[in-house]
């Protein structure tokens, strides 16, 4: 009976297979069919068939089957005004791998296949090198020697975890046990002599053959499937003064050509419409921030504190949101000092005032009338940032001040006070702790009390926190690391079980029992996940691969799993249970953990969209838009206006606040953008090819009207339905954001665009076509938007600016005055992607 014996499926049409049966036995090699006999099987692979041409066409130009020049960027890409025409590497032979296969038995005739004199573990990247000088062979007994397979590169990610899998453990092993039909084969390899002595001979040629796996095993891998370096999406950036690590979110490749494309034309005529439109806008935008800015800050602060039921309906708002997210202040001691300050102002300390106005300051971000409390929230911001700085600075070296501090650093974020710098005043709020020794835990210190030391550490873990958020917001690094510190995680206490002092003794809950520390710790716990992925994106000199960054990913996703588990089980959907998870700490939570995902795997996006072995980034970055897109829809579908709570807390802040509040939903809708642009071409792809492919020459372009509507037939990350639902909410959103203070409206004309440009593409509109009707809607939406600046303002016409269009021809009013015509000539263009505030900015 003949048996074939084999540990792996060659995968390869180009590699030829034969197998040849020899039986033990007599000289002639007839079997004798005795008691002792063996039957044994050896492989015998014939070379890699070289077959295959090189791909010497773009990867665009092969993707649409057409002719390409070959040049770069070649005719056809110019022509349909594709702006990444790239080519991929030459296709080479497949190199020789060597895996173990079953050896022959005893008896057999001696293989005609050579070791190699490299190994394929340093090719297949199976875990790291040992530490010792030399790596072990085969153990004795165990039928393995060396068999040539297809490259693992070529495998599917199933079949290469199989195969890895596949692989025995090696071990050292005494060569003298080696069964002398082992040392025939070695024998018999080509190249090798053949000592005298067997055994001996044989343990040379182990030891050979282990310093060449060794020596194999310190060289990198190359037969890696992803590319070692990321996409230049990854690469940061330096912006006017600025400068931008690998994870903030305006860095990349330009995603959209069309549009930069009419952001050129925009820029090169300005004698047209849409230019004075523009600028127009932007000045009123400047006209509305500068009367925000505060005509006078002093150090006499507390005067402009409003009526105490405003004050309280403030401070409520913030106690309710993010106090209950970010441990800062001691609770029960605000409301003592709350009640002394309306019984006597004047007494007050001045600490207190300014952590007061930074309290209502962040809750203005949650009132219906924040567009009238914004000066107000802008004056407490500025009044703190004076205070800080007065002489008397080193009396703010305590507790207080640190609290001070931290409320400081979310009041500028959410008011939208320089906000897009706050990774400066998180690296000075680190310092300031370090300096004051949180760093170190309060068991490092004796007599120090149990609500002092458990202040000390939830404000270490806040200042963490805001250090990390920080390091995503500006692409930096996030200024500190596990080995700087040693404090341990708060107790699992209410605020009400702490007093300041020392004879109050209380008893933590059970970690399992929800109390108002319950949010901290469970982001706590993520924290050194989430570090580490700061640290790996943010870092200049990391060392960036694609197969590290799922390996992050799946990190990510269990402290997810981690932090679901601890807070779903204490939510109440209801909202009426007392001491339970509210649902603005759930989705706060969530939004702050989420956006790790987006660091991630964003840099591999746009590679994505032609080579399929990324398509887990690009499915990770659209999921992860979905659901940060439904925190601050509040989950319900969206029509065109949206159908959001309007009493809802978190989505006030995506509407009202600044910093990581507007960006991270603009990446989300970004990416939803990019995704649903990819899957219309796609179709279109497809169609016009099936065209071509049947000489339909006479279908008219209004057949493929309605094709891939409901889905498409392309390989999307997500359904479209759902997409196109997120990005007419985001318009919605984006127009509620202008109409509640935001002076910023790139965003708003810019997914206005590319929903006009997707329905276009998918009506099978031309080129030419698509772009008159985008460039027709981005004027009809500028004069929508200088509508929404001027009635955000509650003026019907802002000074110094003409509420009419008239003039916005040649032969336009006085009111652009020679000098404002000269500052015009550097605009920088409304879709201008290297421009790195190009959200940020107001």
């Amino acid at each position: 009976m003949e048996m074939v014996l084999d540990m792996e499926v060659d995968q390869d049409a180009d590699v030829d297979t034969a197998a040849s049966t020899t039986s033990a036995g007599t000289g002639n090699g007839t079997s004798t069919g005795g008691p002792g006999s063996a039957t044994s099987t050896t492989t015998k692979l014939a070379e890699p068939r070289r077959r295959n041409r090189p791909a010497l066409s773009c990867i665009q130009c092969r993707t649409r089957k057409i002719r390409c020049d070959r040049n770069e960027p070649c005719a056809s890409c110019l022509k349909s005004k594709i702006v990444n025409c790239t080519y991929e590497e030459a296709r080479r032979p497949k190199p020789r791998l060597w895996r173990l296969s079953p050896a022959p038995a005893p008896g057999s005739a001696p293989s005609d296949i050579s070791p190699p004199a490299e190994d394929v573990f340093s090719r297949v990247g199976l875990g790291h090198a040992p530490t010792s000088g030399s790596v072990p062979g085969p153990p004795p007994g165990s039928g393995f020697t060396f068999r040539e397979v297809q490259p693992l590169g070529s495998l599917s990610g199933l079949q290469y975890a199989t195969s890895a899998a596949s692989l025995p453990s090696v071990r050292s092993s005494d060569s003298a046990s080696i069964p002398s039909p082992a040392s025939r084969q070695l024998d018999s390899t080509p190249g090798v002599s053949t000592p005298s002595s067997t055994t001996p001979a044989l343990a040379d040629r182990v030891r050979q053959l282990e310093q060449q796996l060794a020596d194999a095993l310190k060289r990198p891998s190359h037969a890696s499937q992803y590319p070692q370096q990321p996409h230049p999406s990854a690469v940061p950036s330096l912006s006017k003064t600025r400068y931008f690590g690998s994870s903030h979110w305006v860095n990349g490749t330009k995603p959209f050509p069309l549009l930069i494309s009419i952001g050129a034309q925009i820029d090169r005529d300005k004698n047209s419409e849409v230019y004075f439109l523009l600028q127009k806008c932007k000045s009123l935008g400047k006209s509305i921030k500068a009367q925000r800015v505060p005509a006078q800050v002093g150090f006499d602060v507390g005067r402009t504190i409003p009526t105490e039921s405003i004050a309280r309906r403030l401070v409520d708002a913030y106690f309710r949101t993010i106090e209950g997210v970010y441990r800062i202040l001691h609770v029960p001691t605000f409301w003592q000092e709350y009640r002394r300050y309306w019984q006597s102002p004047e007494s007050a300390s001045k600490g207190f005032v300014v952590q007061f106005q930074l309290c209502m300051a962040i809750g203005t971000c949650f009132q219906d009338d924040v567009t009238s409390l914004r000066h107000s929230a802008i004056q407490w911001v500025y009044e703190a940032q004076a205070w800080f700085v007065s002489p008397s600075e080193k009396s703010r070296m305590n507790l207080a001040g640190l609290q001070t501090m931290c409320l400081l650093h979310l009041a500028r974020e959410a008011c939208g006070v320089s906000g897009d710098l706050v990774w400066i005043s998180a690296g000075a709020l680190m310092r300031t702790a370090m300096h004051m020794g949180l760093h170190r835990d309060p068991d490092s210190f004796s007599g120090m009390s149990t609500f002092r030391s458990e202040m000390r550490r939830r404000l270490w873990a806040t200042i963490l926190e805001i250090a990390l958020q920080s390091s995503l917001d500006s692409g930096g690094p996030p200024l500190v690391a596990l080995a700087d510190f040693d404090t341990h995680a708060p107790s699992n206490f209410d605020d009400d079980q702490l007093a300041d002092d020392e004879n109050f003794s209380s008893v933590p809950r059970p970690l399992s029992t929800f109390t108002q520390t319950t949010v901290q710790l469970a982001l706590l716990r993520s924290f050194p996940t989430r570090l580490a992925i700061a640290q790996y994106v943010n870092h200049f000199n990391s060392p960036v691969t694609y197969e590290e960054t799922l390996k992050w990913n799946s990190e990510l996703t269990s402290a997810c799993r981690a932090l679901s588990a601890t807070l779903q089980p204490s939510y109440d959907p209801a909202g009426v249970l007392p001491k339970r998870l509210s649902l603005f700490q759930l989705r706060l939570a969530e939004h702050m953990v989420h956006r790790f995902f987006m660091a991630l795997n964003h840099p591999w996006l746009c590679s994505a969209q032609h080579n399929p072995a990324y398509y887990f980034a690009r499915k990770m970055c659209v999921e992860t838009s979905l659901k940060l897109y439904r925190a601050f829809a509040t989950g319900s579908p969206a029509g065109d206006s949206g159908t959001a709570s309007p009493t809802d807390d978190f989505t006030r802040l995506a509407t009202c606040g600044h910093g990581a509040f507007r960006s991270v939903p603009t990446l989300a809708v970004l990416t939803i953008c990019l995704e649903l642009l990819w899957q219309v071409q796609e179709d279109r792809s497809f169609r016009q090819s099936m065209i071509m492919d049947h000489q339909l020459d006479k279908q008219g372009p209004g057949s493929e009207t309605d094709v891939g509507a409901s889905g498409g037939i392309g390989s999307g990350a997500a359904p479209r339905q759902d997409l196109f639902e997120a990005l007419r909410y985001s318009i919605g959103w984006a127009e509620r954001r202008i109409q509640n203070g935001e002076t910023n409206i790139k965003g708003y004309l810019m997914w206005s665009a590319l929903l006009t440009q997707i329905q276009a593409v998918q009506r099978g509109a031309s080129d030419a076509e698509v772009e008159r009707i985008v460039m027709n809607s981005i004027i009809d939406e500028l004069r929508k938007c200088w509508h929404l600046l001027k009635d955000s303002t509650g003026m019907s016409t802002p000074p110094g600016l003409n509420s009419g269009f008239d003039d916005l021809r040649l032969g336009f009013g006085n009111e652009w005055a020679s000098e404002d015509l000269a500052q015009m000539q550097g605009f920088s263009s409304l879709f201008n992607f290297d421009d790195g505030g190009f959200f940020v900015d107001g």
